[in-house]
């Protein structure tokens, strides 16, 4: 229990940090949309490809995918900035909750596929 909390702090401490940077780097709503979508490919990825053949102890999967990867992610800033272009403009509003959404799904796909390939190639040696 208390690995698996040190874990998730250490791993959230590390995400908030590249969160932020990522937030310097490519700022405001592109910021957003980028953390978002990096994060849906690494969460799919990281659990199909190493998550599930169990590659991975217990307490770094959850130190990585929850405390990395949640805290490197940002629902609150994505619904923040979602209200903000709604009200601003409806099409800004529904084009950045496409991207978010959509395209967090279409990454989260490719982080998939992209474990399926591995674990082929991996079986095929």
């Amino acid at each position: 229990m208390t690995k698996n909390l040190l874990s998730v702090m250490l791993f959230a401490f590390v995400g908030g940090c590249l969160r932020a940077f990522c937030g310097q780097l490519w700022g405001g709503f592109w910021g957003t949309i980028m953390v978002n979508l990096i994060g849906s490919f690494l969460l799919a990825f990281l659990t199909y490809h190493a998550v599930l053949q169990e590659q991975l102890r217990g307490w770094l999967n959850l130190g990585i995918c929850t405390g990395l990867v949640g805290s490197f992610t940002t629902f609150g800033t994505f619904s923040l900035q979602s209200v903000q272009l709604l009200q601003y403009s409806f099409l800004a509003g529904a084009g950045f909750l496409a991207i978010n959404l959509l395209g967090g799904v279409f990454m989260a796909a490719g982080g998939f596929k992209l474990a399926l390939r591995l674990k082929r190639e991996r079986n095929n040696d």
